[in-house]
């Protein structure tokens, strides 16, 4: 399925990456154009037949997430959708893998909306030291959409959104857990959302954004562990 995507993903960004990613392998004339095709293709029926044996659901997981993989290669990386796409399909992994072994719990499923607003997050602290070159090429990602101002503010919204959806859903026992996790949650973000502002901002270098970006990315793996151990128990 990951490796459709891939190679599909090579397939049409092919005449991009001739500009700047000289390395690629489709670049180099190391892969033909039409063989990255057929591969990328052949996956799909390759990636049915591997799942065929396991459980129905976790079959329609995998068809969710290679339509979006698919339709970000196709139709949406170079629009502000793409991030979307990507914090959509980004939960949907943790899912495949629980139902993919029997287990059918439906608090599983509160995976997607937590991790929706975390990847979205991700998504713009991923974009944003990049954000200048990417706006001086023409890319219409969600970041340069959104702009600097809008993504330093959105990053760390979307990060207390869904700690606070967590810790409502654990509130109302819609996920048990024990109470003391909304305070360990709520305290976690806090922190990072601290330590975010201090290292970088709109009106700060961009050389500061990388750490930023590292901020973001340790905090919403962490968010991200927590919340699949506590669906899951």
């Amino acid at each position: 399925m990951q490796a459709s995507i891939a190679i599909l993903n090579d397939y049409c960004d092919r005449r991009l990456d001739a500009l700047s990613k000289p390395q690629k392998p489709l670049v180099r004339g190391l892969v033909m154009p039409r063989e990255a095709l057929v591969v990328g293709l052949l996956m799909i029926p390759l990636m049915l037949g591997l799942l065929f044996f396991l459980p129905r659901l976790s079959l329609l997981v995998s068809l969710i997430y290679l339509a979006l993989g698919q339709v970000y290669n196709l139709k949406l990386k170079s629009t502000p959708w793409s991030g979307l796409v990507f914090a959509l399909a980004m939960p949907l992994l943790p899912v495949y893998a629980w139902v993919g072994v029997g287990r059918s719990s439906l608090a599983i499923f509160w995976m997607v909306p937590v991790g929706f607003l975390l990847g979205v997050a991700l998504h713009l602290a991923t974009a944003l030291p990049d954000l200048e070159s990417d706006e001086a090429g023409g890319a219409q990602t969600l970041a340069v959409w959104l702009g600097v101002q809008r993504s330093f503010l959105l990053c760390p919204l979307l990060m207390v959104g869904a700690v606070i959806l967590m810790s409502l859903l654990l509130l109302v026992q819609l996920v048990p857990g024990p109470a003391w996790v909304i305070a360990a949650l709520l305290g976690v973000t806090a922190l990072a959302v601290v330590a975010m502002t201090r290292l970088s901002g709109p009106q700060k270098p961009p050389q500061t954004r990388a750490a930023y970006f590292y901020v973001v990315v340790l905090t919403c793996l962490l968010l991200g562990t927590s919340w699949f151990v506590i669906v899951t128990r």
